[in-house]
């Protein structure tokens, strides 16, 4: 048996495909698979670098201090001497705290404005309410409404220092309202927690009413 081998078949046509390229041919383009990265940012260093402050930040700050400016301080012995004075009054008293502490005792003459909640504080801050309209009498809205005094002395609750009135405190509310009618505004030292102010000071006990709450 025997056994024929073609050979008619060149081996050069086995080439394949890829090797018969040449070196300088551009191969096929191959696919880059770019991942995306985020821009790095530029972290600022807070510690070297002063940022510039809000302009509403400074106008607040700028209307307190103009505001102080114009306040005068009154001890309560000035005041005992202005209320044991006999010549015509040219001044008014306002008493900035809560109504309830009000009616438990208060200098005598002084007119309540309630400002120590939220929305009285509100409405004078933005400008929909007076003195008046926060005054509890009617008699004491007609003499605010009148504003025949060149003086207003406030006092609250625990106010001893201009420092600590803010331009959200009630008082800082109050005082502004005074000096936008032209008036001004006084105020009293030494007039927060009254009970220590009159057992330091006997004769202003006697500027001072109390009114006993009695039980059934």
């Amino acid at each position: 048996m025997s056994v024929c081998l073609e050979t008619s078949r060149s081996r050069d046509g086995l080439k394949l495909p890829l090797l018969n390229r040449s070196r300088s041919e551009p191969g096929p383009p191959t696919l880059n698979v770019l991942t995306s990265t985020p821009p790095k940012r530029c972290k600022l260093d807070t510690s070297s670098v002063s940022l510039p402050a809000s302009p509403c930040a400074e106008s607040s700050s700028i209307q307190r201090s103009l505001i102080l400016k114009k306040v005068k301080y009154l001890e309560p012995d000035g005041l005992r001497q202005k209320l044991e004075n006999c010549r015509p009054k040219n001044y008014v008293l306002l008493d900035c705290r809560s109504f309830t502490a009000y009616n438990l005792n208060h200098i005598v003459g002084a007119i309540n404005v309630n400002c120590t909640d939220r929305y009285n504080s509100k409405r004078l801050q933005r400008g929909r309410a007076t003195l008046a309209d926060l005054a509890s009498t009617r008699d004491s809205k007609d003499i605010l409404k009148k504003m025949a005094f060149k003086e207003v002395v406030v006092y609250d609750e625990c106010t001893n220092d201009k420092d600590r009135i803010t331009n959200n405190h009630p008082l800082f509310l109050v005082l502004s309202s005074i000096v936008e009618e032209n008036k001004e505004p006084v105020l009293l030292l030494g007039s927060g927690a009254l009970s220590p102010v009159i057992s330091s000071c006997r004769p202003l006990s006697l500027l001072f009413t109390w009114h006993a709450v009695q039980s059934n």
